[in-house]
């Protein structure tokens, strides 16, 4: 069987203040184009439909057109991201389960969508996005006994662990192959610049180890045969003894991305073999950094400063006069300009500390009352922190 793998759309995504829209509809046509040809199986799409919970009206609108196009072709298993709204993305999943299954809710991990029977089946098992304050409580009643904590561990590993169980528990009894979707930075990743950092307590990484032995802290008889991994921008594989792949985002979202090379995943399971060919995501514009003095950078441009978008970067020691106009008589399209050239003389700079919320919100109020917290004052920010994560994934 054959399977498109996708993810990380981010419909609605601005780079540097430009809308992307346009660029989004041209990928979508190559995108609904590509599953007309190939005739997948299935079609699995794994997360950050959306750049934000709540969608522009005329992003809901191109995924309304493009799912419309795409399910005269192939079955399609969507899950949200920790961009998506799950509750939102997730609207009329009951209603339409026959050629599209929104995957949303914790309470259908473990549940597969199947394709085809028996021993050539392909049952793909879809994890939306676990956010580990809520899916911690949410899915400990399934994997812990009466005398163990009634919550899984404040992690995505946790967290992760508890919902790859769950998949064990149904495909221990089930005949054919397996596919996990996930939306989740696993360990060995490369990142950019244009994920969402998802850290909880310092770490948001998921070890291979958990999707190699399904949640346990052993090896077991059977395990997956494809990991469909979403939320890193950059197409690639994890190191592990089973596959496991992002797909990627399909066009660069940050000037990180400007030399990546964006693909398409589709993936063949047959006879217990995995195969994974790319196809070419044409990209619909062009990201380009450049470095130098005004001088440098304006005297003998680069053939493509008039059709790339331009992250500049100014090293003159002073600010030179009319800076942006000069470089936007060469560079049309730049859409950041900075002078860094004053910087470099400062000395460097100490690494920033990243500081989760709740510490932060405990720092300031210590510093307001010159006097630590109590337990109860702690609570309330824990509370307070907790609360606003939930709402921000509805």
């Amino acid at each position: 069987m054959r399977f498109i793998h996708t993810a990380d759309w981010h419909l609605g995504r601005v780079l540097h203040d430009m809308s992307l829209e346009p660029f989004h509809e041209q990928f979508l046509d190559h995108i609904v184009e590509l599953t007309r040809e190939e005739r997948p199986d299935g079609f699995l799409l794994a997360g950050d439909v959306f750049d934000r919970a709540i969608a522009p009206t005329t992003s809901i609108e191109l995924l309304e057109d493009a799912l419309a196009r795409l399910v005269e072709h192939t079955r399609i298993v969507i899950i949200p991201g920790n961009h998506d709204s799950a509750t939102r993305l997730g609207f009329g999943s009951q209603l339409f389960r026959d050629r599209i299954e929104i995957v949303s809710r914790f309470q259908r991990i473990g549940t597969p969508v199947v394709f085809g029977a028996g021993d050539e089946a392909v049952n793909v098992y879809p994890i939306p996005y676990l956010e580990p304050d809520i899916a911690r409580y949410a899915l400990a009643d399934e994997v812990t006994g009466a005398d163990e904590s009634p919550a899984l561990p404040r992690s995505h590993e946790g967290v992760m662990s508890g919902a790859l169980r769950r998949v064990n528990q149904d495909l221990s009894n089930r005949p054919g192959h397996s596919i996990v979707m996930v939306h989740a930075f696993v360990t060995g990743g490369t990142p950019s610049d244009s994920e969402r950092d998802i850290s909880v307590g310092g770490a948001q990484n998921i070890s291979v180890t958990a999707f190699e032995n399904l949640g346990y802290d052993a090896p077991l008889p059977r395990t997956i045969d494809y990991v469909a991994a979403g939320h890193l921008h950059r197409p690639q594989n994890i190191t592990a003894q089973i596959p496991i792949r992002y797909s990627g985002s399909p066009m660069p979202f940050s000037f990180s991305e400007a030399s990546d090379h964006k693909t398409t995943s589709i993936v063949t399971i047959e006879a217990g073999r995995v195969d994974v060919e790319t196809v070419d995501v044409p990209q619909p514009y062009e990201l380009r950094t450049i470095r130098g003095t005004v001088e440098e950078l304006t005297q003998s441009p680069p053939a493509w400063a008039e059709r790339a978008y331009v992250s500049v970067e100014v090293t003159d020691q002073l600010r030179p006069d009319r800076l942006h106009a000069r470089i936007r008589a060469i560079y049309p399209r730049a859409l950041v300009i900075r002078h860094t050239g004053f910087s470099r003389h400062l000395g460097s700079s100490s690494p920033r500390q990243v500081v989760e919320p709740v510490d932060m919100a405990e720092m300031f109020f210590t510093k307001a009352f010159d006097r630590p917290l109590d337990d109860a004052e702690r609570a309330i920010i824990h509370d307070t922190w907790t609360t606003m994560r939930a709402e921000a994934v509805q």
